[in-house]
């Protein structure tokens, strides 16, 4: 009986040259938590889970000409999502190495008093501690990134960048001091 339904859906499908706002949000939407899911076990970060999943159907939502043809629009959307999910993982990996160099260049480049091993390594402590989102921002601060081009990256206000700024480097000096 599966077998007879597909055919059912694929002669429907098949007889529509674009999928409509309706017949996409019917098809495709159900998947979102399942998608979801499966994009959080990738990237083990929700916020860009969400963005992956909201990729996948943007991808979708363009290439809505080409679905009708869809015997199983889940594989599809799954395969899609995985190769998303592979990109970003290999970007935030990609990320995280560049940002563990920087912490030595800026320790390198630091005034005399922070030249010493134990410092360095205090550094690296403090900036490993801190969440994804904001390693990232301090990153690009670091490598004289302006305002707007992190707002452009992050997706934050600029307003909101200035004070997770300013929030870290109070926090720093208050963990360098604690120490």
């Amino acid at each position: 009986m599966p077998f007879l339904r597909l055919l059912d859906e694929k002669r429907r499908i098949t007889n529509i040259a674009e999928v409509t706002h309706a017949e996409f949000k019917e098809r495709f939407l159900p998947f979102q938590p399942m998608l979801y899911r499966e994009a959080y076990r990738v990237l083990c970060d929700s916020f860009e889970a969400e963005d992956a999943v909201q990729n996948l159907y943007v991808k979708l939502w363009e290439r809505r000409n080409e679905l009708g043809n869809l015997l199983v629009p889940e594989a599809y959307c799954r395969k899609l999502l995985r190769n998303i999910c592979i990109d970003r993982w290999r970007v935030l990996r990609a990320s995280e190495e560049d940002f563990d160099s920087t912490v030595e260049d800026v320790a390198d480049v630091s005034p005399p008093e922070v030249e010493t091993n134990e410092t360095k390594e205090c550094i690296a402590h403090f900036l490993s501690s801190l969440p994804l989102q904001q390693k990232r921002v301090m990153q690009m601060s670091m490598n004289g990134c302006s305002f707007e081009e992190i707002e452009k990256i992050t997706g934050l206000t600029q307003v909101n960048i200035r004070v997770m700024i300013s929030r870290l480097r109070k926090k720093f000096r208050e963990f360098y001091n604690s120490i």
